[in-house]
């Protein structure tokens, strides 16, 4: 046994140490986040003019609570409840603006659509 022992002591010795290299640990791009990101739409007016409103996405959690808050017991999207939630959450100019400014205004369909349209593209 003491030969073995001196045996194996004698080949460690020969055994040049190898320097260690130094572990290279590859950076990881951190996620942008995308909430508050924001974008501009127009709505063309029957009399030519236009109008503008600025997007802001809310995140992820309200972008979520608006289609829950907005969905029927039967599973349909309840334009209304989806208008004034996108109206609340997400047009941020003109500030406050609710369904009942649409009497006066044009073109809620069209922009329940962009901002519709603005969630999906951030949802993903």
């Amino acid at each position: 046994m003491a030969e073995e022992l001196q045996a194996t002591q004698a080949a460690q010795q020969t055994v040049p140490a190898q320097p260690q290299q130094p572990v290279q640990i590859p950076e990881v791009a951190k996620p942008v986040s995308k909430f508050g990101q924001q974008k501009e739409v127009e709505i063309k007016r029957a009399d030519g003019g236009v109008d503008k409103y600025l997007l802001q996405y809310p995140g992820i959690r309200k972008a979520m609570e608006i289609i829950d808050n907005s969905t029927m017991p039967n599973g349909q999207l309840a334009r209304s409840i989806f208008a004034d939630q996108l109206l609340e959450h997400v047009v941020v100019q003109p500030a406050n603006l609710s369904l009942d400014d649409f009497d006066e205004r044009e073109g809620i369909n069209q922009l329940v659509d962009a901002a519709d349209e603005f969630l999906g593209e951030l949802w993903q």
